[in-house]
């Protein structure tokens, strides 16, 4: 028998795995509190949290739990589950390990399930408690390298000052912060250590060890460290050694550091190191014994010398750096040797030196090591007798200090020096170093507004000369972080503000053109993902209309000139002209166009399009440009072909100076000149018909446009957002409001972006719209001829409406119209969005192969390099579990995760069905508790019910059922109609039978007004009291009050129907009274009900059963053959939650085979010793091309020479048999 404490162990273990399945430890927090016999003890709260003293106890022997009272309760009968085996404990715990995936996120808080306690868990071995404490500190770790990352980017983001999403950011750290899975590591490891034998392997003290320096927490190293030197049988590491340093350092404890520091050479001495550590594990050179040896020892001394910084005694670092320097040793380093110094070690000191705040000392290092003649090496760990040349961590560091202490003369001069020194040196200038660089001297020119005029010019050349990066070798999209993008429109803003308008605008047009240039090059190498392309696109068109907004409000006054280029550069990069700008052009031309013109054939272009676009009313400006375009004699034949294409469209063929210009262009514009020449002259003349547009400019674009034919057009800023006031989340009336809207303004001209059309075209389709959907894709090709400036922007919105075109007609129900658009991507060479391929896949169905099917698309889209979202996860995990491939489910899961796509209510629901499918109920109950436990979990129906499925019908288990259902009350959730059903079932079928507690179920559905009670219901009391208690008449007196119950309508569809004669006509094939089979068969057809397969499939067993196969037959033949890989229609499926969806099919419609059909069919043969005969229906069923799982499960059945076509039954009674019913 256990003693006391182990049972106290067990159950706070098994909190523990609770604790783990939420990724956190607070349950644990809760429930354990330990003190200590021999002191006080080490409570772990927190990161970064110090240790506090418990009350000693007097007295010998093992620690004791105190476990709050409030926190135990007596579990109910409806939560009270059978403690789980040691095999069970594993299992959860391996299946725990697998399931956790580093991610960014995770919940905070979480519930233990008494369910889950287990007596025997300290059987499972110290393997679990190891399996646990991995994970946890695992999890510790990946938050504080989240937390690390959290803290360079908000390093960043201030330096370029972004203020936006600060505030979220500082949330999120603190949040990581407040994590304490190394609570809940370190007190599994405390009650582990009770117990005299417990071992661990080395990487779990390390890893413990680690989560130590990460909180500096001193007293749990110190009781890690101690346990580990208990054994004999195992030796610390370099790692050990390491992390102790780190704790001690980050505590502050100079001492305690040193300590540990003589603790390792002592064990060095005594060749009771091993030589190892993290940075070095997975090196190929590693299994070199003197080199693992010699950066080991490099590796802890370097660990010393920075713990020395850290603690405030840079004298004491010096020294210790002065005798690696010193010693005598060869690459042959002896355990007692002094290691020499290598790259790592400099870097280390002149990071220490940062640290402290003494940049200039550390410059001076930084400074004296550029002058030596050998570059770093490539391994940080190759001793060197003589300093090099900074590596990268040196210059990172380095250029960070000087940045944040504002040194902007030495940090340029550092930057042009590393750039002619970084390709010898094996160093990269990364942009993380040039955004420092731009950040710090654009923070020098804020504060200093007196700075001298061509000083000020020398610094903004230098910094868009040196700084910016114009090559387009690396492929490297700078707007890909939103502060590069905003100290790039601080840089021109900044030529802007000082007088050097020229410079300003020169700038921005080659940034501009350079992200262009990347976004090609890019392409055309693949290496930008296509699905990705509208973003980086978006980016720039960001820069250039924050950098437009930022010179208009700047108050300065802007030239006609600059305007104009700003406005070509707008249009380059495909961003709308906003109103203020269109009116200041238009203000500025105004008071410009009666002094002497001087613009260039681009500036010409520019105005046209400001003219054009414009909100106001663009005809009398059109008329004054082609005024102006006259008078200057403006040679419009060498406008761009888009510039030419939208005076043609735009220009009256009745006005003669529209024509006078545009007869320039050659014919048929001369000949209409010369015809309004004479109408002048001769009004008689009169013509009122327009030119024909020259078949040059009507060429369809180079993307694939449906032919239109030209409209005069133009997209329209403020009409864009009219119509795309419905997205995202709008209802049936927002999306048909926003269609009309689109109507009205197509009939005037004016269209929305391309992106508001796709996003009505895909909302449309939700709607089921097909005809508007392709009304408005027939607009939308206006609406893209109008994107001819440039040619990229009408490639990207044609992509754009194809893709929607694909989500709108699949959610539609036109699939096949569907993949006609999704082809069209693929043969232009692009690839539908992870939102198409998930509407694809979530429309597959009606067939013989729905997963098959619906993988294929998946496996299409990965291929293509498409990145799942949410969306397309949750569709393909739904399709694989209803086809029951949980472990595939699982793997995308885990896939989803590991890509930080956060999973929802819906994809636990699905992965959850996939587990409880193949009666996994340990991973199902382990992810229901992970899904219970996320922040933004919402509660929903399906996985209640899914769990209550699970332990109705699979693993019977009425008092988990309870659970369940009872969670579902707790969550506030309503009920379903399924969920009824499942607790009629559950008194009604699983052992003990409770029928008065079924009455009562069926009593709260009747009285429930947001419950139906449907066909399902009563199929289940029938099923309850004819299947399970063998009672026919109650089961018949059922069936007969169906028609008359109060909450039947007699105005609805028929009932009983289908599903409750499935029922009623399963007890009597299961009391083999197939005599009274032929007149409910007759009363059904009389109520107007449609034949089911699955009535046949009762009845081919039925009269199999009695021994009257020639009957089964007959029904058999009778049924019809689907098409080939078409689902068969007009059959209900079982236990599904929702209205009978079969009662509007005519009673006489043929009826289908199904495959459980044919496998009745079979095992009818076959229990009738006609093996012959199951063969040739083998023979036809593969004929029929039925997917290889469902051919091969019903072939299995040969296999079985048991098989019969009934249960075994002992006291049905014995019948005559009536004639067969037909179905043809």
């Amino acid at each position: 028998m256990l003693p006391k404490v182990a049972n106290h162990l067990i159950h706070h273990t098994s909190r523990a795995v609770i604790a783990v399945q939420n990724q956190t430890g607070h349950t644990l927090r809760n429930v354990l509190q330990l003190q200590s016999s021999s002191g006080p003890s080490t409570a772990v709260t927190g990161w970064g949290s110090s240790v506090s003293g418990g009350n000693a106890h007097s007295g010998p022997g093992p620690s004791k739990f105190h476990t709050s009272a409030r926190l135990h309760s007596t579990p109910s009968k409806t939560t009270q589950g059978a403690p789980l085996s040691t095999s069970q404990v594993r299992e959860r715990v391996e299946k725990l390990s697998a399931f956790r995936a580093p991610s960014t996120q995770r919940p905070q808080s979480a519930l233990a399930d008494t369910s889950s306690d287990a007596s025997q868990l300290v059987r499972s071995g110290f393997g679990t408690y190891a399996t646990l404490i991995n994970t946890l500190t695992d999890r510790d770790f990946e938050n504080y390298e989240a937390v690390l990352r959290a803290e360079a980017r908000l390093r960043r983001r201030r330096r370029a000052a972004v203020n936006e999403n600060v505030e979220e950011e500082e949330k999120r750290i603190a949040s990581l912060r407040g994590d304490s899975h190394f609570a809940s590591a370190f007190a599994l490891f405390q009650t582990a250590a009770i117990n005299p034998n417990s071992k661990f392997p080395l990487h779990i003290y390390n890893k413990l060890l680690r989560s130590c320096a990460i909180h500096s927490n001193a007293d749990a190293a110190r009781a890690v460290y101690a346990h580990l030197e208990k054994r004999a049988d195992i030796s610390p590491d370099a790692q050990t050694f390491i992390s102790l340093i780190a704790t001690y350092a980050s505590s502050k404890d100079v001492k305690g550091a040193e300590g540990i520091f003589q603790k390792f050479k002592d064990a060095s001495r005594l060749d009771r190191v091993q030589w190892s550590f993290d940075a070095i594990r997975s090196d190929a050179s590693s299994q070199a014994v003197q080199y693992r040896q010699r950066a080991s020892q490099m590796a802890v001394w370097n660990e010393m010398l920075a713990a020395y910084f850290r603690c405030g005694q840079p004298t004491d670092a010096l020294s210790l750096l002065e005798q690696m320097m010193d010693t005598t040793s060869s690459d042959l380093v002896k355990a007692t040797d002094v290691p020499p110094p290598s790259s790592a070690t400099f870097s280390c000191a002149i990071t220490g030196f940062c640290q402290l705040g003494d940049v200039p000392t550390a410059l001076t290092w930084f400074e004296r090591l550029l002058q030596q003649q050998d570059s770093a090496t490539v391994d940080p760990y190759e001793p060197t007798q003589l300093p090099r040349r900074p590596d990268q961590a040196a210059w990172t560091a380095m250029f960070d200090a000087l940045a944040d202490e504002g040194m902007v003369a030495e940090l340029n001069r550092l930057f042009v020096h590393w750039l002619d020194v970084a390709p010898q040196d094996g160093t990269v200038v990364l942009s993380d170093h040039r955004d420092t660089v731009l950040a710090a001297n654009l923070r020098f020119m804020d504060t200093r507004a007196d700075l001298d005029h061509a000083k000020a010019l020398e610094l903004l050349d230098f910094l868009s000369g040196h700084v910016l990066l114009w090559s387009t070798d690396n492929v490297h999209f700078t707007f890909q972080r939103e502060t590069s993008r905003v100290l790039c429109t601080r840089l021109v803003l900044q030529y802007w503000s000082r007088g050097h308008a020229e410079q300003a605008v020169d700038l921005a047009e080659r940034i501009a053109s350079r992200q262009l240039e990347v976004l090609q090059y890019g392409q055309s190498l693949e290496t930008f993902d296509s699905s990705k392309t509208q973003w980086r696109i978006e980016g720039t068109r960001r820069f250039v209309t924050d950098l437009v907004n930022g010179i208009l409000s700047d108050g300065v006054h802007v030239s006609l000139a600059h305007l104009l280029r700003l406005s070509a550069l707008l249009t380059d990069v495909g961003a709308l002209h906003s109103t203020a700008f269109s009116e200041a052009c238009l203000n500025t031309y105004a008071l410009q166009r009666n002094a002497a013109l001087t613009l260039t054939t681009r500036e010409w272009e520019a105005l046209l399009d400001v003219v054009i676009t414009a909100d106001a009313d663009s005809a009398a400006s059109l008329n004054t440009l082609v005024d102006d375009l006259l008078q200057h004699s403006v040679d419009i034949t060498q406008f761009s072909e888009p510039a030419k294409g939208q005076l043609i469209r735009s220009l009256s063929s009745s006005d003669l100076n529209s024509v006078r210009l545009l007869a320039q262009l050659g014919e048929p514009f001369a000949s209409r000149y010369a015809e309004l020449q004479n109408v002048q002259q001769s009004p008689s003349l009169a013509s009122a018909h327009s030119f024909e547009t020259p078949s040059a400019w009507d060429e369809t674009p180079a993307t694939p446009l449906t032919p239109v034919s030209q409209v005069s057009g133009r997209i329209d800023s403020a009409h864009s957002h009219l119509v795309g006031e419905f997205f995202p989340g709008g209802n049936r009336t927002a999306v048909l409001n926003a269609f009309e809207r689109f109507k009205d303004g197509a009939e005037r001209g004016i269209y929305p972006r391309a992106i508001v059309v796709a996003r009505l075209i895909s909302a449309l389709g939700r709607l089921g719209e097909v005809e508007k959907i392709h009304e408005l894709y027939h607009t939308a090709q206006t609406v893209l001829a109008a994107l001819e400036n440039p040619k990229q922007w009408q490639q990207s919105g044609w992509f754009l409406v194809e893709d929607h075109m694909v989500i709108g007609l699949a959610h539609a129900g036109d699939v096949d119209a569907a993949h006609v658009h999704r082809q069209r991507i693929l043969q232009q060479g692009g690839v539908p969005s992870a939102d198409a391929y998930g509407a694809l896949i979530l429309n597959v169905k009606d067939t013989t192969d729905d997963t098959s099917n619906a993988m294929a698309l998946y496996q299409e889209s990965q291929t293509y390099g498409v990145v799942p979202n949410i969306f397309m996860y949750n569709t393909v995990i739904s399709k694989l579990a209803k086809a029951r491939k949980a472990d595939y489910a699982l793997h995308l899961f885990q896939d989803m995760k590991a890509r930080n796509v956060q999973p929802t209510s819906v994809t636990y629901g699905a992965v959850i069905a996939a587990c409880c499918r193949v009666g996994d109920a340990a991973s199902a109950e382990l992810l229901f508790q992970e899904m219970t436990s996320e922040p933004t979990f919402k509660p929903r129906v399906p996985p209640y019910n899914t769990m209550m499925q699970l332990y109705t019908h699979t693993k019977p288990d009425r008092e988990r059922v309870l659970h369940y259902y009872n969670a579902l009350r707790a969550a506030n959730v309503q009920p379903t109609a399924h969920t009824y059903k499942l607790l009629i079932d559950a008194y009604g079928c699983i052992e003990p039978i409770d029928l008065p507690a079924m009455q009562q179920v069926f009593d709260d559905l009747v009285a429930d007004r947001n419950v139906a009670v449907q066909g399902t219901h009563w199929a289940a009391l029938i099923n309850a009291w004819g299947c399970v208690q063998k009672d026919l008449d109650q089961a018949v007196a059922i069936f007969d009050s169906i028609a008359t119950h109060p909450t039947t309508n007699p105005r609805g569809a028929p009932m009983p129907d289908a599903v409750v004669y499935e029922a009623m006509i399963n007890t009597l094939v299961t009391l083999r009274r197939m005599d009274l089979v032929p007149a409910y068969i007759d009363r059904l057809r009389a109520s107007g009900v449609h034949m089911t397969a699955y009535i046949a499939n009762l009845l081919i067993k039925g009269y199999a059963s009695v021994g009257d196969i020639e009957r089964s037959r007959e029904i058999f033949e009778s049924l019809q053959d689907p098409q080939e890989g078409v689902a068969a229609p007009h059959n209900h499926a079982p236990h599904q939650n929702k209205p009978q969806a079969a009662s509007s099919v005519p009673a006489d419609a043929p009826v289908y085979r199904e495959p459980s059909t044919w496998e009745a069919m079979v095992r009818a043969e076959l229990g009738n010793g006609q093996r012959d005969r199951a063969v040739v229906l083998l023979q036809r069923l593969q004929a029929r091309m039925f997917p290889p799982a469902v051919y091969q499960r019903i072939s299995g059945i040969m296999l079985d020479e048991s098989v019969a076509p009934w249960a075994a039954t002992t006291d049905a009674p014995s019948t005559p048999v009536a004639p067969s019913p037909s179905f043809a």
